[in-house]
Order: C-alpha cells, then structure tokens, then sequence
C-alpha cells in the first residue's frame, strides 16, 4: 500500500484536515475516520458530496470496460500515456505525485505505475463504487479512493500531475490541488474516434473536436503542448463489440435500430483517434 508520507498529502473530506494512516484507518486530526475496505481501498466521497444512492460509472459499463481493456485494444494509448507522463515528471524532484482523476477501473495508472521509477506516489480516484473496486484489484501500489473530482481530498498545492483520461476536468478543484508549474493531461477522443461504431448506430455521424480546454484559463492553466494517437483494432466478436459499445456513453443515446444493426455482426475494425494535450499551471 502506498504511504501518505510525502509524496501523497491527504485530506479529509468532511473538514479538510490532514488525513494520517492509523493501520488500516485514515483519521483525521478532528476525528473523523475512514476504514480501508476489504479490497484494499478507502471510501472518502461525502454523503452530500453524492448526486444519488450509486453516482458514477454502473457495475455493467465497469465490467464491460474491463473485458474490453483485458483484451488490449487500447495497448497504444496506455503506450502514448506512460511516454508523456515519463517527459512530464523527468525533471521534478523527487518525492512527486500522480493523480488520475476519473481513473475508472485503473487501467491507465496502472500501466504508468508500472512503468515509472521509484520516488513517486500514485492516486486514483473515482466517484464509481463499482470502478475503484475494480480498480483495487490491479494494484497495491496505488492509494484508491472513491471520491469526487469536484472535492478532491488531498492537501491544496500537493499534486504535481493529474490525469484526466477521457474525463471531465475541473479546473478549479484541480487548481487547487496543484502548485505552480503543475500539469494537467488530458486525453479526449478525436474527431474519428469509433467513427465505425458511431455510424453503425446513429443516422447522422457528427465529427466533433475534442473537449474545449477555454474553462482551464481562468484557472491559471495553459496548454503545453498536444499530440495526436490514431490506429485501429479488431473486434472478433459480438461479445466485443458489446463490450465497446457498453463501455461509452453511446450506450445511453443508441436507438433500438442502431442496437438491432450492432446485434448483426460478428467482427467489426474500429479507429482509435485520441488527442493528447498537457496544461501546465502558470
């Protein structure tokens, strides 16, 4: 397990003190206390930090993201991530920490953990029960926690790199979090990201460009630098191309024809286009 030590500042969500480990416990110095679950991670979303009984990602989009995942479509991306993430913390002094924001069933952090040396403490967060279960499983070296983006619950300014994969940043609770000279990186489908798929399902494909980054400004972030990753993949089966479908948000907008199409095949090849682009806090 990861220690808060120095590389990890932890704060508590009720109060905002500093959290300290009391064996399996996280307490803080006004009392409140949160118990590490059996698979291994801590739940510090506060109850009325909660939009409903289960925010976040359900058991299905979670389990079909890690057949999907497990299968290693998505190799290149996890690639392109540890090689940024590798430029952006060579020449930070050590202790430093990594925060994937969002992280899902950790699939990213944990190919970045894995790849990165020694004198670094990793994070991730997730506002899905469900994800950070999952998450757990892959690993003891990375802190676990459900939790919201919109609290984060790490001391102000102890964050030196967040990852927001395919998420939703918030700029001023990352702000926050951050010191000066902090990154952000981002990683957001491109214009043809699963053009295949998306024309399968829906009338009328829309390219889109990826999220606006306009909200970082007033936070004090400016972008870095971007690059672009794109490639494809095979699905080979009808239980794959499920899995990718229920692991979107196009499952919620799918029309019973785009389904009954879907339903039809039996392999399918896929583009992956992902825009990578790294905010630094000025």
């Amino acid at each position: 397990m990861t220690s808060v030590g120095d590389a990890l500042q932890l704060a508590c969500p009720m109060c905002r003190s500093a959290l300290e480990y009391a064996g399996s416990v996280l307490r803080c110095t006004t009392g409140h206390s949160f118990d590490r679950a059996r698979e291994g991670y801590y739940n510090l979303l506060a109850v009325q930090h909660k939009a409903s009984t289960d925010p976040g990602d359900s058991r299905g989009m979670v389990a079909a993201r890690r057949q999907f995942l497990g299968a290693n479509h998505y190799v290149p991306v996890a690639a392109r991530t540890c090689a940024v993430v590798h430029q952006l913390v060579e020449g930070k002094a050590r202790p430093c920490s990594i925060l994937d924001a969002g992280c899902g069933e950790g699939y990213y952090l944990d190919a970045v953990a894995n790849a990165s040396a020694g004198g670094i403490g990793f994070a991730g967060i997730d506002i899905s029960k469900w994800a950070i279960r999952a998450a757990a499983k892959r690993s003891q070296r990375i802190f676990w926690a459900v939790a919201s983006n919109r609290h984060l619950p790490f001391a102000p300014a102890s964050i030196d790199l967040i990852l927001s994969m395919f998420g939703f940043p918030l700029w001023d609770a990352f702000a926050a979090a951050q010191p000066l000279g902090g990154h952000v990186l981002l990683a957001d489908p491109g214009p043809d990201h699963l053009i295949e798929l998306r024309s399968i399902i829906y009338r009328q494909v829309n390219t889109t460009a990826p999220q606006s980054i306009e909200a970082a400004l007033p936070a004090g972030y400016r972008l870095d630098g971007e690059q672009r990753l794109s490639f494809r993949f095979r699905l080979s089966s009808a239980a794959q191309i499920t899995e990718l479908l229920t692991m979107t948000p196009h499952a919620h907008r799918v029309s019973s024809e785009g389904r009954a199409a879907l339903a039809q095949l039996t392999g399918l090849s896929v583009t992956a286009d992902v825009v990578f682009r790294t905010l630094r806090r000025s």
